[in-house]
């Protein structure tokens, strides 16, 4: 459905933008596709008088013409046959498009043109190209030709929801927005003159499906005289995207945007015995339609025919035998409702989609027919003139009663949970067309208009209310309820997406535990995680605890695939860890990430050399994790964990807190598991990570523009400083020109003083703003040697 915001301010005082209204129709539940603004290309042509016209000294079928634009006076090559001095026409000057053609300054057969005059073909406005557009003599010359010809607009397009057809029209959208915005809605009326000729005199009417033309209405006009509908009125169909045909077809073309509702006109000779039959179609019957294609009709059709032959497709479209042509001169107008059934049926199975289909089967209003028919006549006397029969032919078989609802406002204030008076019910409802015919203190009963069939419970008006009231007005009364944290769900999924990444296999064990694991896993008394949530009903000891570690069952879990011939696992299980904690009644839930390595650190091919997993492995799992986390800056500690080899584990510090520890664990603790392979293990506690960061998203680091240097130091250092140390202590030289610190060098023992270490590492150097200068990056060094010298008393070797 498209929607000219000119033709809508007819009907309703828009003192609103085209954007503005945009929001507006949203609220009132019409979606707004696509929006076009019109005119835009018409812009950049401008009305201009030919002042002379001479003949061209080189080509009999060319003029030249002197051309006033509102500004300076320009010489125009043209080659029309209708230009004539005096004449207001239109000109694209140079620079301006028509299509994809560029209009240049040209010489034509040595003449230079400085622009073209246009048809009204070239500008897209008809497909009349037997000569330049004249304009009338009142054209303003200078002016742009889209604000000329009154084409400045907004369109549109509209997705509108098969329950409202009665919003298939300009008027039922004015009247929504009117409700909405609280502004009387302007209705057109329609007077018309007949004379005394009956019009049952003239013509007759034959009815013989009532239940698929729920009603038919024809009036006769003779005397009329097809010419060119009048500009404003071709305006108007042009801006909701219909194309002008002629004065009576683009009457009923305006009547059905403006209502909705469809309308058909026939030319009144050529209905064979000056009778219309409403009928089925004979089963493969020939219908050639105004698509120009021949259709075999079956006997579900319904069609509008005279004594001989059908006339059109009922509802759908007409046909070649009774149209609109330029020779007519008596007309039959046609105001009918189709029941939308047979509609549908027809249109689907020819392949048939009109503008009347579209509406039909969504189902329209009789009691419409009336007035729609008494519209277009008033037109089509006015504008092609003409004198109308006295009444009409009106078979309307079987009236509807309009429909009754009942309205409790309690049952809205409940639903709604808004306070609205009555009288605010009454004048939400009836500004929407309804009428309040009877009332009570508990309810309140609607006459529902017939062209919102859509309304038939109670239900329905409150959904209207709270429609206009606007659902931005109700008071939230409670705090949206976040159902998932997606913070931690997706760290949780990341976390799991590296450990895949890296080989693992993700296992589920239950969340019961056995007492006895931790006494295997040697933990003190005063470990937090002895103090176990003990359950009341257990299955037996070996789930009578909610589990506060997540390494025995991973163990137990390893044994069971050793056992089976997997040798070479890579386990982990992300999961909650229980524990009690003082004070509270509830117990204490923890995310916990544990894994497990043991056998070959890669699959065993052919052209590479195996070997076993190792601490540093189970270290780079860890370090992914972390980084994945965005953690940066940890320390690497010897961890004290009982269950790990001495010299083989270490624990995870950032900032004050500990969250992990990675290690290779004690082969006689190993032993009490039954397990005999060299394990690794990696704890890390994910609750405490993700209580101290927040989502971050990467950040676009540029390609450096200058180059980057490496330096390696050597250097000796008593053994009791911790590397981590020594590396921040070098960053905070200067973090800006050091990029990144790596070592790859540590030996103990020959040449090497007891409780020394010889460390080698590299650094990586770079400048965002400049190349780094030999002379610059010898002080730099210089300075970071002085700084460990005197922090942590290193040599140089």
């Amino acid at each position: 459905m498209n929607i000219s915001y000119n033709w809508l301010k007819e009907y309703i005082d828009l003192q609103l933008s085209p954007q503005q209204l945009i929001d507006k129709m949203t609220f009132a539940g019409i979606e707004i596709e696509a929006v076009e603004e019109l005119g835009k290309e018409l812009r950049q042509f401008q009305v201009a008088e030919i002042i002379e016209k001479k003949p061209h000294p080189n080509a009999d079928q060319l003029s030249i013409c002197l051309v006033n634009t509102g500004q300076e006076e320009i010489q125009v090559v043209c080659g029309a046959p209708n230009c004539k001095s005096g004449q207001k026409v239109v000109l694209a000057p140079v620079g301006s498009k028509i299509g994809d053609l560029e209009i240049k300054k040209v010489k034509l057969r040595g003449e230079e043109s400085y622009g073209m005059l246009c048809s009204e073909k070239e500008l897209g406005i008809s497909d009349n190209h037997e000569g330049i557009m004249v304009l009338p003599d009142n054209s303003e010359v200078g002016k742009d030709l889209a604000t000329q010809l009154g084409l400045n607009d907004v369109r549109y397009e509209a997705e509108i929801t098969p329950n409202r057809p009665d919003l298939l029209g300009m008027i039922g959208i004015a009247r929504d927005l009117s409700a909405l915005l609280n502004r009387k809605l302007q209705l057109p009326v329609a007077e018309i003159s007949e004379d005394k000729t009956p019009i049952e005199t003239l013509l007759s009417l034959e009815n013989t499906e009532p239940k698929l033309c729920q009603r038919y209405l024809a009036r006769v006009i003779k005397g009329v005289k097809i010419a060119p509908a009048p500009a404003w009125l071709q305006n108007r169909l042009r801006s909701v995207g219909l194309r002008p045909i002629n004065n009576v077809v683009d009457i009923t073309n305006f009547v059905m945007m403006e209502y909705g509702h469809p309308l058909h006109a026939f030319d009144y000779d050529k209905i064979v015995g000056k009778k219309i039959i409403v009928r089925r179609a004979k089963q493969g019957e020939k219908f050639t339609a105004l698509d120009e294609e021949t259709y075999n009709l079956n006997s579900s059709d319904l069609v509008i025919a005279d004594s001989e032959k059908p006339m059109a497709l009922a509802g759908i479209i007409g046909g070649t035998n009774s149209h609109i042509t330029a020779e007519t001169t008596n007309i039959v107008l046609e105001a009918a409702n189709f029941h939308y059934i047979g509609i549908r049926r027809s249109s689907s199975h020819h392949k048939i989609f009109t503008d009347s289909s579209y509406r039909f089967e969504r189902g329209m209003s009789s009691v419409t027919n009336e007035f729609i028919s008494k519209r277009a006549a008033s037109f089509i006397l006015e504008i092609a003139g003409g004198e109308l029969a006295k009444g009409a032919l009106d078979s309307y078989p079987n009236p509807l009663p309009l429909n009754i609802v009942k309205l409790r406002p309690s049952r809205v204030h409940k639903l709604l949970t808004i306070e609205i008076s009555s009288e605010q019910i009454k004048q939400y409802l009836e500004a929407l067309g309804l009428k309040q015919v009877d009332s009570n203190e508990e309810e309140l009963a609607f006459q529902i208009p017939s062209f919102r069939q859509d309304l038939t419970r109670e239900i329905d008006l409150i959904e209207e209310i709270i429609r206009l009231h606007g659902y931005n007005n109700v008071q939230t009364f409670q705090k949206p309820q976040n159902i998932t944290d997606t913070h931690r769900f997706y760290a949780r999924r990341r976390v799991q997406d590296a450990a895949v990444n890296n080989g693992f296999s993700e296992i589920i064990n239950w969340s019961f535990g056995d007492p006895d694991d931790l006494d295997k896993l040697q933990l003190a008394p005063e470990d937090p995680r002895r103090k176990t949530v003990k359950i009341k009903n257990p299955l037996g000891p070996s789930f009578s605890i909610m589990r506060s570690s997540l390494i025995p069952q991973l163990l137990k879990t390893a044994l069971y695939n050793i056992h089976h011939g997997q040798e070479d696992l890579k386990l982990f299980e992300l999961n909650k860890v229980f524990s009690v904690r003082r004070g509270q009644k509830l117990a204490n839930e923890e995310l916990q990430f544990s894994g497990l390595m043991c056998g070959l650190a890669q699959p065993n091919i052919w052209h590479t050399k195996t070997r076993q997993v190792d601490f540093y492995d189970a270290k780079g799992v860890a370090e992914d994790i972390l980084q994945i986390l965005h953690i940066t800056n940890v320390s690497w500690l010897p961890s004290e964990e009982p269950f790990y080899q001495p010299g083989q584990a270490a624990k995870i510090a950032y900032k004050k807190l500990i969250i992990g520890n990675v290690g290779k664990m004690d082969a006689k603790i190993a032993a009490t598991f039954n397990l005999e392979k060299p394990l690794y293990l990696i704890d890390i506690n994910l609750e405490k990570i993700l209580r101290e960061i927040k989502t971050k998203l990467p950040q676009f680091q540029p390609i450096p523009k200058f180059p980057t240097v490496q330096r390696d130091i050597s250097l000796l250092i008593p053994a009791k400083y911790n590397w981590s140390k020594v590396k921040k202590a070098i960053f905070q030289i200067n973090p800006k020109i050091i990029k990144n610190i790596n070592i790859f060098d540590e030996y103990k023992g020959k040449n090497v003083e007891k409780g020394w270490r010889s460390i080698s590492f590299s650094l990586q150097l770079s400048s965002s703003t400049k190349t780094l200068t030999d002379d610059y990056i010898n002080n730099l060094i210089q300075k970071i040697i002085d700084t460990l010298k005197n922090r942590f008393s290193i040599q140089m070797r």
